[in-house]
């Protein structure tokens, strides 16, 4: 482990147990190897605060705890000198460990075998290990890990809550080598009932439902734990899985609400694409009354079907009206490895002929909307996800930096965001990829932000898009903490889950269920936690979501039904918003590039 490396890891504003910070801190040298009481600093001496003190003092973790377990040098020893991939992924190492795991459904079977297939392990920041995993008759998988500590994440029916991800990591202490079989569901609600404490330290009381749910689990869990019927353990631990996961979404969203109490915020976008704008028509009526912030498509496929002829009438068309209506506008993307950011002309182009092309159609574009659009997504999910051009991953990074680059000339004002989907990286534990060669190991987005990082590519904000996230918004609340650690700020750039089928559109095949099937009124109840969620963290300055009508990308995901009627989501966030102080376009906020930098870059 470098010590880049761990300095990075002591950066990230998030949760961390003792024991990850006295390895890190052990392989960092801040312990003196005769005393590991005595902290002090590194030898650059960058840190104005002794980094472990100031661990202590922002993660309320007290002096003992820290140095809980110091006496296992040898281990820490171990985990320190592991040596860590280019995509944040552990190669195999001695700590690497096989763990046997099982998981039960509600009858006190195993679930289905594509669900115990697609159990993986991930480090403790979920960056997924390389699946190594077989599955026996009994239906209890064995699954190695390239490294320790792990947590498993698999996708498990619970019931009164939904079909959804779920993580087990030992209390957040992650597993090490266990003899015993682990039963997953039990573990993933004590884990989750371990983030709730944690999350509630330092904080007023939560709610009575919050506080009924937390025992309800922690109940249900000790009746799993003396009976000796296996079906009805199997359900109990189903019910405390069920009741944790509703206190961790209640507890994160109490707190949020805390947050923006506390302070009101300015300047923040709320949007959707405006593809299907339409003079004349209810859809800009609608879109301005809501939202301040609209995304246009600048596709090089549709854009330039044929070389060297760009096509800008539709954006133009749509840009006239956003500053008619004094909406900000955001171009996207400038460069897309997808087909459709992959004209027939640049199909099969070589590292040089690649680059020049994409010089020529970010610089192009940019300058032609110099001061009139101010946002761009300067490159879209460069991390190995949509890599249609079989690049490398050195050149996925290098390709990147061109986009920024060629932007930042262009229009020095302008705010770069890199933009990534897929947030959670579960595709990684088997190198699935949507379009490109299947790197082992592979990029997630944030191995792949942090290669940008390192890289020095000068952009001003991550995107991150959630869609049908899988997950419970605890997860995706503590995922956002992971984006939050690149201390840029945060752009959710592509958001949307389903309203349910009506109409003429087919039903939703859910790829996942959230508090029951998807429909109007669970669809709104889902965008108000999130945006709550999200409006609440400071390092989050805009949310999109994608579609503001049907049909959408995801399958009646839009806030208007397809005649362009709003629906349940569309007045709840309108109710939403108004009460944080926006009232659609009248709420315009001055866009600019953060201060510091633009400060910088003046004097230069």
């Amino acid at each position: 482990m470098t010590s880049e490396y761990c300095d990075r890891l002591l950066n990230r504003q998030i949760v961390m147990s003792p024991r990850d910070i006295l390895c890190i801190c052990t392989a960092r040298g801040y312990f003196s190897t005769k005393s590991p009481g005595n902290l002090k600093r590194n030898s650059g001496g960058r840190w104005a605060i002794p980094p472990v003190r100031r661990l202590m003092e922002t993660r309320r973790i007290s002096r003992r705890s820290l140095l809980v377990g110091a006496a296992k040098s040898v281990a820490v020893a171990a985990v320190a000198a592991a040596p860590m991939g280019v995509s944040g992924q552990w190669r195999r190492n001695p700590m690497a460990i096989t763990l046997k795991v099982r998981i039960l459904g509600a009858d006190g079977n195993p679930v289905s075998r594509d669900r115990l297939e697609r159990l993986y392990a991930a480090d403790l920041h979920f960056e997924p290990f390389w699946r190594e995993s077989s599955v026996d008759s009994e239906g209890t998988v064995t699954i190695a890990t390239t490294g320790a500590p792990a947590a498993l994440h698999a996708q498990v029916p619970v019931p009164f809550f939904g079909d959804v991800w779920v993580t087990a990591d030992n209390d957040g202490e992650g597993y090490g080598q266990v003899s015993s079989v682990i039963d997953f569901v039990s573990e993933a609600a004590k884990s989750r009932l371990a983030d709730v404490r944690r999350l509630s330290e330092g904080q007023p009381s939560f709610s009575a439902e919050c506080r009924g749910h937390i025992a309800a689990a922690e109940e249900h869990l000790a009746l799993a734990a003396k009976t000796a019927d296996s079906q009805k353990k199997a359900y109990r631990n189903l019910l405390a899985l069920s009741h944790a996961l509703w206190a961790g979404e209640l507890a994160v969203v109490e707190r949020a609400r805390r947050a923006i109490g506390r302070r009101r915020r300015r300047g923040f976008l709320f949007g959707c694409n405006a593809f299907g704008y339409k003079p004349n028509d209810p859809y800009p009526e609608y879109f301005s009354g809501l939202l301040n912030f609209a995304t246009l498509p600048f596709y090089l496929a549709n854009l330039e079907r044929e070389e060297g002829k760009p096509d800008y009438r539709r954006i133009d068309e749509i840009l006239e009206w956003c500053e008619q209506a004094g909406i900000t506008p955001k171009g996207h993307p400038l460069w897309w490895g997808h087909e459709a950011g992959i004209p027939k002309w640049l199909e099969g182009a070589d590292w040089e002929t690649a680059q020049k092309h994409c010089r020529r159609v970010v610089s192009r574009s940019v300058s032609r909307y110099r001061g009139r659009i101010k946002v761009w997504d300067v490159i879209n999910e460069a991390h190995d996800w949509a890599n249609g051009l079989n690049l490398t991953h050195q050149q996925e990074v290098e390709i990147t930096k061109i986009c920024a680059h060629t932007a930042r000339e262009n229009d020095p004002k302008a705010i770069l965001v890199v933009n990534n989907c897929c947030p959670f990286g579960e595709y990684a534990a088997d190198g699935s990829v949507y379009k490109g060669p299947r790197h082992r190991p592979t990029f997630t987005p944030l191995s792949y932000m942090q290669a940008v990082m390192e890289a020095g590519v000068d952009f001003d904000a991550v995107g991150v898009q959630i869609y049908f996230p899988w997950r419970d918004l605890f997860a995706v609340n503590k995922l956002l903490d992971e984006y939050a650690r690149f201390g840029k700020p945060v752009h959710i750039t592509e958001l949307g889950v389903s309203s349910g089928p009506w109409g003429q559109q087919s039903a939703q095949q859910s790829w996942f269920a959230w508090h029951g099937p998807w429909s109007e009124r669970v669809q709104a109840d889902w965008a108000e936690w999130f945006y709550t969620i999200a409006f609440s963290r400071p390092e989050i300055r805009a949310i999109t979501w994608w579609d503001f009508s049907d049909p959408a990308f995801i399958q009646n995901g839009g806030m208007l039904w397809e005649d362009h009627t709003p629906k349940e989501m569309y007045h709840r966030l309108k109710a939403l918003l108004s009460g944080w102080g926006y009232e659609g376009s009248r709420s315009q906020p001055r866009v600019r590039r953060r201060p510091q930098q633009a400060d910088m870059r003046k004097a230069a």
